[in-house]
């Protein structure tokens, strides 16, 4: 009987890796470093070449983002599969061994709580699982608060820009 790698979420994120590595394109990088004289709040008062720069740096910003929730979301998703499968198998073996013990079925409730006391690995999963949500969640926001800014910047150099041009004679 030939033996079988164990498979893991970081051994499949490693193959995701490989596999953008292998498309030759280069990953994203922007400098994030923030021009101090850029303020939300002085949005409207902002000149052509400031507007260029809130563009550039929220645009940079939304993009890095962008690129950092993916790799989040393709944690969470390895994780998840990790555990789910993990679940199910803890779930039939505490249901089968209850059976061969005579004993009455759990609960889905108690099912789960017996999984998470008896299997330290899974707790651990899916622990890490909550970590990548909660890390989803709040980047996830900031891209949207991002985006918004972005859009505002854009939205008043287009305003600009159409009205700059009408004669108001």
């Amino acid at each position: 009987m030939q033996s079988v790698e164990k498979w893991t979420p970081m051994k499949a994120l490693g193959k995701a890796n490989q596999t953008i590595d292998g498309l030759m394109v280069p990953t994203f990088k922007a400098d994030l470093t923030e021009d101090p004289e850029l303020e939300f709040a002085n949005l409207m008062n902002a000149d052509s070449r400031k507007l260029e720069q809130f563009m550039v740096l929220y645009g940079g910003y939304k993009a890095y983002l962008e690129v950092t929730i993916a790799d989040v979301e393709a944690s969470r998703d390895a994780l998840k599969a990790a555990f789910d499968n993990g679940y199910q198998i803890a779930g039939h073996k505490i249901a089968e061994d209850r059976e061969e013990q005579g004993r009455k079925k759990l609960t889905r409730d108690e099912v789960k709580g017996a999984i998470l006391k008896e299997y330290d690995a899974l707790r651990a999963l899916n622990r890490e699982l909550i970590e990548q949500e909660a890390l989803y969640t709040k980047m996830s926001g900031l891209l949207n608060a991002y985006t918004s800014a972005y859009n505002t910047v854009s939205r008043i150099v287009t305003l600009r820009t159409s009205t700059s041009g009408v004669s108001h004679g």
